[in-house]
């Protein structure tokens, strides 16, 4: 491991963490708040989680801290139902109820209302989606649809990132981690009091991250970092500004055929650069509240000088909350979104049939909630009207039921039906996938077999669709809560390959093996979800987790025609469980313990086992000081394979590093 590696590694058990001034900690909430915490993602307005008739998780500012997690993805490790493994330095591949890789396309992210889910490859650049993790207030985590009120793609479960109102982060501060695989991160942060127009902060955050490992332990080919800035501006009277401008570069080997590169391998270089601007505007409409918000996104991600793929969005979201009339309380809204992608390639093994592409959605949802027996039984109905000019026009209706026999118990069964509409690359990619020398004789010197991805020819575009089943129990305990959540996903129409007819092109010369993406893969995912929050005493408390999921693909004659099912069957683990005691003792002491149990995944991913400590001491009003050990008893292990780029394995070493905040 080295000298340096083992020092920082044993300071994990003699370091310190500083519990952030002036904030109450998370352990020290009255247990009978827990079920007062707000959530929005479920129905588009603020409302108490006990009270949720779905399986939601709120992650506080506190659970973030406390976890000392550096990004979203890690902060998600311990949310039930949500499997995340790091792939590479920055690389994540995270689902809700399996549907897991590197871009899960059956989950929509959301940041303070802005989709970040990327149509280019229908899903999330995690290694460009950077956020300063101290101005997070809250992560909602809905598993489960959410396409009736927030649309295509919140297939399998909604994120919603919610950052801080600039109200809230007045003053300065300043951060610094560093870590024993050679990674910093900086940031820094000015908030400040507008008199007569509210308050804005600006900020700015740079990350060089150091190497994962081979599995021999030598220093894995992905590089990375990047930096952040942005501001956001509250004003008073309801409305609210804020933008980002970002740049992430990160290297990844790719291996390949020894014909086509001497060493067998072939260095990429990602380079995801970006900027956005978000407005949002409330107020008070015939006895109800309305919201009117609109944003830009631009996104340029370029692959080496093999490619570059440019995302223009516009998007405008109008929804209207009516007064309560007598047992009903009916939401409504519009939306509209404009995309343009423009794909520019220079190499024939990655081409678009169609280099710009413009698309239109245009929809429209309903709401009611209806009080059946008024504090005992709650039916909810709605609705989404979705037309996109990618695909056919969608209804995704849900039907929600709760049961509330005491104010501590709560009983939900829901219905769902969601869809994901095809990405710009399913719809006009026209891909390598890989190419082999052939024998000599008979082949010609130098000919190759190659295999070749596309669109089926005369096959209009179809929405993937799922219809899902919810049968969830929430009850508060004296000292805790407990969850329990069993779930039934029904996917039809994913999208599939089919082989077509050899073609032998003998100038080239290369024999090449078409396969066509059509839609006609079924699969089925059936699990169990059960979360628990527990005092054991004034000092400490035990948050546990654990999910059980079985997904199988509907068996055909043709096996080419079950690949989607399979591969979703085989994108997660089986179960997985996570433990979290969080300790303290008093004097701005804190240690948190944190279990992770992983099964094997498919593709060659072994189940392995995972011990993080954080061990922090409150040093002042200013300075929070963190020290964090990960993998404690493992040099290293293997979390995923890729699945969309087959690049080198990064395997997780055992890592140390330390954090330092200083406000002022």
């Amino acid at each position: 491991m080295g000298a340096h590696r083992t020092g920082l590694f044993l300071a994990v058990l003699l370091g310190a963490q500083l519990a952030r001034a002036g904030e109450a900690s998370f352990i020290d909430l009255p247990l009978e708040d827990l079920g007062k915490l707000e959530v929005a993602a479920v129905s588009r307005k603020a409302q108490k989680l006990a009270d949720t008739p779905a399986a939601v998780t709120v992650l506080s500012a506190e659970d973030i801290r406390r976890s000392g997690a550096r990004s979203i993805p890690e902060a998600l490790r311990e949310v039930p139902g949500v499997n995340v493994a790091q792939i590479g330095t920055s690389r994540w591949a995270v689902g809700v109820r399996g549907a897991q890789g590197r871009f899960a396309n059956k989950l929509l992210v959301q940041v303070d209302g802005r989709s970040i889910y990327n149509p280019l490859f229908s899903g999330v650049f995690w290694e460009a989606q950077d956020i300063m993790i101290e101005d997070v207030e809250r992560i909602e985590v809905v598993r489960g649809p959410g396409a009736s009120l927030w649309g295509a793609n919140a297939v399998n479960g909604v994120i919603n990132v919610v950052t801080r109102k600039a109200s809230a982060t007045r003053g300065g501060l300043a951060s610094v981690s560093a870590d024993s695989q050679g990674g910093v991160t900086t940031a820094v942060r000015q908030g400040v009091e507008l008199e007569g127009v509210g308050a804005m902060r600006v900020f700015a955050k740079g990350r060089d991250l150091g190497r994962s490992e081979t599995a021999d332990g030598d220093r894995a080919s992905d590089k990375a970092g990047g930096w952040l800035a942005g501001f956001r501006l509250d004003g008073e009277g309801g409305w609210m500004v804020q933008g980002n401008a970002y740049r992430h570069t990160s290297k990844e080997l790719l291996p390949v055929s020894i014909a086509l590169a001497p060493n067998g391998s072939f260095p990429v270089s990602f380079v995801f650069e970006g900027s956005n601007l978000l407005g949002r505007r409330q107020w008070a409409m015939a006895g109800g509240d309305a919201t009117l918000q609109a944003y830009v996104d631009h996104t340029d991600a370029r692959l080496n000088a093999q490619g570059n793929g440019k995302t223009d969005i516009v998007d405008v979201d109008f929804q209207h909350t009516l007064a309560p009339m007598g047992r009903h309380d009916l939401m409504w809204g519009l939306g509209a979104r404009y995309g343009r992608v423009d794909f520019d390639s220079n190499s024939p093994a990655f081409t678009f049939q169609d280099q710009l592409v413009e698309y239109r959605i245009a929809s429209a949802f309903v709401q009611d909630e209806i009080s059946l027996v008024p504090q005992t039984w709650m039916l909810t109905l709605g609705s989404r009207f979705e037309h996109s000019t990618l695909a056919d026009f969608e209804t995704q209706p849900t039907v929600r039921l709760m049961w509330t026999p005491t104010k501590d118990d709560s009983l939900w069964l829901n219905w769902s039906r969601a869809a994901r509409t095809p990405s710009i690359g399913e719809i006009n990619a026209n891909v390598v996938l890989g190419a082999q020398p052939l024998p000599q004789p008979p082949f010609p010197q130098g000919s190759f077999a190659v295999l070749r991805s596309l669109p089926a020819p005369g096959l209009r575009p179809r929405a993937e669709r799922v219809d899902a089943l919810e049968l969830g129990y929430r009850r508060t305990l004296p000292n805790g809560s407990f969850e329990a959540v069993l779930f039934h996903h029904d996917y039809r129409r994913l999208i599939s390959p089919t082989a077509g007819p050899l073609d032998y092109l003998s100038s080239a010369p290369l024999l090449v093996q078409p396969v066509f993406r059509s839609y006609f893969s079924n699969a089925r995912t059936t699990g169990l979800e059960l979360a628990a929050d527990m005092a054991i005493t004034a000092t400490l408390r035990v948050q546990g987790s654990y999910t059980v999921l079985d997904t199988q693909a509907r068996h055909y004659a043709d096996p080419v025609a079950d690949a989607s099912g399979m591969a979703l069957a085989a994108a997660a683990p089986h179960h997985w469980a996570s433990l979290h005691g969080l300790w303290s003792p008093g004097g701005g002491h804190e240690l948190d313990l944190m279990l992770r149990r992983v099964g094997a995944v498919g593709g060659g991913v072994p189940a392995y086992t995972s011990v993080d400590v954080r061990y922090g001491w409150h040093l002042g009003r200013a300075f929070d000081l963190a020290v964090v050990g990960q993998n404690l008893f493992d040099n290293r292990h293997l979390e995923y394979a890729s699945d969309f780029f087959v690049s080198q394995l990064s395997y997780q070493p055992r890592r140390a590093y330390i954090q330092g905040l200083w406000r002022f």
